[in-house]
C-alpha cells in the first residue's frame, strides 16, 4: 500500500492535525503486529480502546489516526494525528481507496454460508501454480477489520486478490462489498448459517445477494448450487452470472467421484484428481473453482491453458486446519479436524465423507451456532446413519440425542474429553471432530492426536 496524507485525508473525511504525511506505506491497528512506518489506527471495541496503546509506537509510526475522544487524549505524542468520526469506518474507506489504485488486479470477492475458505484455497493454489500473483485473505480474516486489512496488504503488481467476506449482522455485507467492488463476486452456498442475526433463511439470502450487487463495472459473478433459485424465490434479480453451478446449465464443470478418483468435465475435455478423502463437498468445489478458473482465464490471459493443465494446477491443494484436515494420531487411528465451523450443510457433508470411508466410524459432533429459530429443526435432521459410534455435545445436539437413543451426549466439551480419555482407537478407525467454533472441539482433537495419550485410547 502507498497513499499520500491528502488521499487518506479525502477517503476518510479527516482532519490533520500537524504536519500531513507526505505518503503512508501501511496501516496497523495492532500494535503487536506494528511494523517501522506504518500509521497506527485506533480502534474501539466493547472492552478495549486502542488508542490507549498509541504511545507504544509512537516513535515509529508515520501518523496516528483515531476519533476525536482520541485525538484529544493524544495532546502529548508529537506525531501527525488524523481525526475521524469513526476510526472502523476510516479503516475500511483508506481500505477502499487503496483498492480503487489496484487497476492491474482483478478482485475477486467470496462469500456464502458455506465453502468460502476451501474455494479460496483452491482457487489461490490453483492460480499461484499458474504462474499468477495472488494475494488473499489469510486466516479468518473476512470481517470488517479483516478484509481492509486483506485489501491493504495486497501489492500493486498483484494479478488477482481472493478475498472472503463473512458476515453475521445486517448492514455488514453492504459495507464490505462497497469496500471491495468487486470484479468477481462469488456466492458458495446458501443457508440459514448465522440467521439468527440476519432475520432466517430470506435474510440471509438477502444479505449475501448485496455482494454481486456491488460488483465493478465489466464484473462478472459465479453461484453456487441452488443460489440462483433461492435468490430468485426472494425476488431479487441475477447480475450477469456465465457460471453457475445448477446441473445441466452448460456454464460450469461437472464432476463425478468414485472413491478419491474425482473426474472433471469441460465439454470434450476431461481430467482426473485424487482427493485425500471421498469428500462430494470437496469435488463440487474442485469444479467450481476450475469453472471459476476458466472464465477468468478466457477474459484475463493471453495464454490458452488446456483444461487438463487448470485441474493439475489445483492438484497440490491442502485443506485449511481445521477443516476436513487429516491427521494420523499415534492410536493408529485417522482423525478429520473439521472443529473449526459448521452449519447444517457443511455437517451433513463431512458426516457423509465418513460414511464413505472404510472401518469403523466415529463422529464427535457439537452445536451449531446462530441458527436462530431453524437450530431445532436444523439438529434433529442431521442423519447420521451408518455411523458405528456417535458423541453428541452441546444444549443444541440434545435434540439430536434424543431422536437417537444410540448416540452418547454431553452437555460441555470438557465433559466429552473426560469421557473420551477412555475410548480405544486403533488402526482402521476413523473419528470425525466438527462443530461450530464456539465448542472449541479442538481440545477433542488435542486429546485424540497428543502421543502422550496414545496408550490409554
Amino acid at each position: 500500500m502507498r497513499l499520500s496524507g491528502m488521499e487518506i485525508a479525502r477517503a476518510t473525511g479527516g482532519i490533520w492535525h500537524g504536519d500531513m504525511p507526505a505518503g503512508i506505506a501501511g496501516v496497523c491497528t495492532d500494535t503487536r503486529n506494528f511494523q517501522p512506518g506504518d500509521a497506527f489506527l485506533a480502534l474501539r471495541g466493547p472492552h478495549f480502546d486502542g488508542h490507549a496503546f498509541a504511545e507504544a509506537v509512537t516513535d515509529q509510526a508515520s501518523a496516528l489516526i483515531g476519533d476525536g475522544d482520541g485525538v484529544a487524549n493524544w495532546h502529548g505524542l508529537d506525531n501527525s494525528k488524523l481525526e475521524v468520526e469513526n476510526t472502523l469506518q476510516a479503516l475500511g474507506d483508506i481500505a477502499h481507496a487503496w483498492r480503487m489504485k489496484l487497476r492491474q488486479t482483478c478482485i475477486m470477492a467470496i462469500s456464502g454460508s458455506y465453502g468460502k475458505t476451501s474455494l479460496r484455497s483452491l482457487l489461490e493454489t490453483g492460480f499461484s501454480a499458474l504462474g499468477f500473483k495472488v494475494a488473499a485473505t489469510k486466516a479468518n480474516l473476512n470481517n470488517l477489520i479483516g478484509v481492509p486489512q486483506t485489501l491493504l496488504a495486497t501489492p500493486e503488481d498483484a494479478d488477482i486478490a481472493i478475498i472472503e467476506c463473512g458476515i453475521s449482522e445486517p448492514g455488514e455485507m453492504a459495507r464490505l462489498a462497497a469496500m471491495v467492488q468487486p470484479d468477481i463476486a462469488v456466492l458458495t452456498g446458501i443457508t440459514a448459517a448465522h440467521s439468527e442475526g440476519l432475520g432466517g433463511l430470506g435474510g440471509v439470502v438477502r444479505e449475501k445477494a448485496l455482494l454481486p450487487a456491488h460488483i465493478n463495472i465489466g464484473g462478472w459473478c459465479a453461484l453456487g448450487k441452488d443460489v440462483a433459485a433461492l435468490m430468485q424465490a426472494n425476488h431479487i434479480a441475477l447480475p450477469q452470472c456465465p457460471v453457475s453451478m445448477n446441473a445441466g446449465n452448460g456454464s460450469a464443470v461437472e464432476w463425478q467421484l468414485q472413491g478419491c478418483s474425482l473426474s472433471l468435465h469441460n465439454r470434450d475435455e476431461q481430467a482426473q484428481i485424487e482427493l485425500a478423502l471421498p469428500a462430494r463437498h470437496w469435488a463440487e468445489n474442485y469444479a467450481f473453482a476450475a469453472s471459476i478458473m476458466l472464465r477468468f482465464l478466457q477474459q484475463r490471459s493471453d495464454k490458452a491453458y488446456r483444461f487438463a493443465e487448470i485441474a493439475a494446477s489445483m492438484s497440490g491443494w491442502q485443506p485449511v486446519a481445521g477443516r476436513m484436515q487429516r491427521i494420523n494420531a499415534p492410536s493408529g487411528a485417522l482423525v478429520l479436524d473439521d472443529c473449526y465451523n459448521a452449519n447444517p450443510v457443511s455437517m451433513q457433508a463431512a458426516i457423509d465423507t465418513l460414511r464413505a470411508l472404510p472401518g469403523r466410524k466415529i463422529a464427535v459432533l457439537g452445536d451449531m451456532a446462530e441458527l436462530g429459530e431453524a437450530s431445532a429443526s436444523a439438529h434433529a435432521g442431521i442423519d447420521i446413519d451408518g455411523i458405528d459410534t456417535v458423541y453428541l455435545i452441546g444444549a443444541q445436539m440434545q435434540t439430536l440425542a434424543d431422536l437417537q437413543p444410540q448416540a452418547r451426549w454431553f452437555a460441555a466439551t470438557s465433559d466429552a474429553v473426560a469421557a473420551l480419555q477412555d475410548v480405544r482407537l486403533g488402526a482402521g478407525d476413523t473419528v470425525l471432530v466438527k462443530a461450530s467454533r464456539s465448542m472449541r472441539l479442538e481440545a477433542v482433537v488435542e486429546l485424540l492426536t497428543a502421543g502422550e495419550l496414545a496408550d490409554a485410547l
